[in-house]
């Protein structure tokens, strides 16, 4: 179903995405690329073909101007017309959350990596400390934006996101922390020696790649 957000939600770039995009690409495929932003950045960094996919149909107006072809869809019924290995690099900026069955997903693009490709992924934390004080005050509720997005349907930690990549033949790489850096969660973190520093952690993003049959 298409999801229909205000403002610029599909008209940013992820720069904090882009820091752990590998280098020497040749073809990127964006998932949920928006108006392109992100995708188009990415292609001025490697120089590679940016194809992306896109639920919105004004998103994916904007993003044909961007990237090298789009495809108007949902991932999750949608055949992706392209050579199996085909793709060094699939970016998935906040997507895996939507989705009704990620893990079907991921085993339907791993399909299309490189034998050594890699998926760039972000991921919102569920044991964020807003998010554990709401449930502790017995508010879990739906928002427009953020970790209680009205659009998420799967939630993830860092244990659920690694085992999410390992069980369907993935290493990480790379993992890096989008974390609430302000003083009072400096504190936070200084008296409990860090054993508790994924509570200021509001998102990871991930380099995860696949494992050679």
């Amino acid at each position: 179903m298409e999801e229909i957000k205000p403002g610029n939600y599909y008209g940013l770039v992820r720069n904090d995405v882009l820091e752990l995009l590998p280098k020497n690409l040749n073809h990127i495929l964006d998932l949920g690329c928006g108006e392109g932003y992100t995708g188009y950045q990415a292609k001025l960094l490697t120089g590679a073909q940016v194809v992306g996919v896109e639920i919105q149909k004004n998103a994916y107006e904007a993003a044909k101007k961007r990237l090298d072809k789009v495809i108007l869809g949902d991932i999750e019924a949608l055949e992706l017309d392209f050579p199996d290995g085909y793709f060094d690099c699939i970016i998935c900026a906040d997507v895996f959350e939507h989705l009704k069955n990620p893990w079907a997903v991921l085993d339907k693009v791993k399909i299309k990596l490189t034998s050594d490709g890699k998926i760039l992924a972000s991921f919102p934390n569920i044991q964020y400390i807003s998010v554990i004080l709401k449930i502790l005050r017995d508010r879990f509720e739906y928002e427009e934006f953020g970790i209680l997005d009205n659009t998420h349907l799967r939630f993830f930690t860092l244990y659920t996101i690694k085992k999410f990549f390992i069980e369907h033949g993935f290493e990480l790489i790379n993992i890096k922390e989008n974390r609430n850096r302000g003083w009072q969660m400096n504190i936070f973190n200084l008296f409990t020696l860090g054993l508790l520093r994924k509570f200021s952690v509001s998102q990871y993003i991930v380099l995860a790649q696949k494992i050679p049959n």
